[in-house]
């Protein structure tokens, strides 16, 4: 195995520098699937990522060097070359860096969240399964999938199929996790006209007007049931922010609202307000929840004033919340008091009872302002009374 040297992330990603822009305008950049481009279940989508060029470089390396694909002598080269990819990819897919960057170098770069003494294996990895968003990379050309569907696709498309069909579907049970560079239904790539061509043309699908189908729907036959709410996980439609991001870190700062939770993958399945869909854990999401203030000494006009949350610096550990009549403020989260419904998770218990909720999530059910204590729904059959410090939005 070839070892990769040198800091020009250009050449580490075998990409022009002056290319990936051009290529997008003409449409010929090679599309690509990564967690930000996959759809939800029951969704089409045909789009181009932003950064087309880099992203399909950085998927054909990762999986070339990632060291789970190279266990024998090689290993420690692999993952040497890994995190050379996975630094080169951070930087030239987020425009902030890329700009830093093409002006001063990777020493310019130690400025805007980049270490000199390069990636860590752990940051390389977690680039890694923000840009899949949980899905296997290494699964095959059709090759059986963890979700008892199959995987269809080439260099630069990838089509999930579910087997569960139902009668509007033809069998097919639906189709999702597709992203291809097309800008509309009439530029196919070849693997995917290909296949249409041998399903007789999509039909079976019940008619692509309303994608549905004998049975309502493009399912089918019987709808699945809501799953109950759980007290530890987001409910579908509630509304974030993406904050501290570092695989795709211009989608930090963004908004939009919960679509599912998958529990396999422990990521949430975020709409964003600009159209992108992100599979992303709880830790990089914050809650738009609207708060009261309370306690502040030095702006003490505040208190007993809503704030609604729309952001958090993980560096200040501080919030970013909007009062109407005064503006975005910065807060920490001991000065706000967070509605019912609210999920938080629970930190710095000492006690032998409290301890073991350390690290879990639970839901607001309410405020004591006497006793000055939350009470949190940890289970269906336990709750716990905690300080304001002792919980996490």
């Amino acid at each position: 195995m070839e070892r990769i040297t040198g800091d020009d992330y250009y050449a580490i990603l075998g990409v022009k520098k002056d290319a990936s822009e051009q290529e997008i305008n003409k449409g010929s950049a090679p599309p690509t699937l990564h967690a930000s481009c996959c759809s939800p279940p029951w969704t089409l989508t045909l789009s181009l990522c932003a950064n087309a060029a880099v992203c399909a470089a950085y998927k054909k390396l990762a999986i070339k060097y990632h060291p789970d694909k190279n266990p024998g002598e090689h290993k420690e080269l692999a993952e040497e070359n890994f995190k050379k990819v996975s630094e080169a990819y951070e930087v030239l897919s987020n425009k902030e860096k890329r700009q830093t960057y093409d002006q001063f170098g990777r020493k310019g770069l130690n400025g805007a969240g980049m270490s000199g003494g390069g990636f860590s294996r752990g940051q390389a990895e977690e680039i890694f399964a923000q840009f899949f968003g949980g899905q296997d990379p290494f699964s095959v050309l059709f090759g059986q999938q963890a979700n008892g569907g199959f995987a269809a696709g080439g260099p630069g498309a990838h089509f999930a199929f579910s087997t569960a069909g139902g009668p509007g579907m033809g069998g097919m049970g639906g189709m999702h996790g597709m992203h291809a560079g097309m800008g509309g239904m009439g530029g196919l790539p070849p693997e995917f006209a290909a296949m249409m061509g041998g399903m007789g043309g999509m039909r079976g699908m019940g008619g692509m007007g309303g994608m549905g189908g004998k049975g309502g729907g493009m399912g089918g036959g019987r709808r699945s049931r809501a799953a109950p709410e759980q007290p530890s996980v987001l409910p579908a439609g509630t509304p974030v922010c993406v904050h501290s991001l570092r695989g795709a870190a211009q989608h930090n700062g963004k908004a939009g609202k919960v679509e599912e939770y998958d529990p396999t993958s422990d990521r949430y399945l975020v709409n964003l307000a600009d159209g992108e869909v992100l599979r992303i854990k709880l830790d990089n999401l914050v809650q738009q929840v609207t708060a009261h203030v309370v306690g502040m000494q030095n702006r003490a006009e505040l208190n007993g004033q809503k704030a609604t949350i729309a952001g958090y610096d993980a560096e200040r550990d501080r919030y970013h919340a909007d009062i109407a009549g005064v503006g975005r403020a910065s807060l920490q989260l001991s000065n706000l008091i967070l509605p019912a419904g609210t999920r938080g998770r629970v930190h710095g218990l000492t006690s032998d009872s409290g301890s073991k909720w350390n690290d879990k999530v639970g839901k607001v059910m309410g405020f004591d302002a006497e006793a000055g204590r939350y009470q949190l729904q940890m289970t269906a059959d336990e709750q716990l009374r905690i300080k304001p410090q002792n919980l996490k939005l």
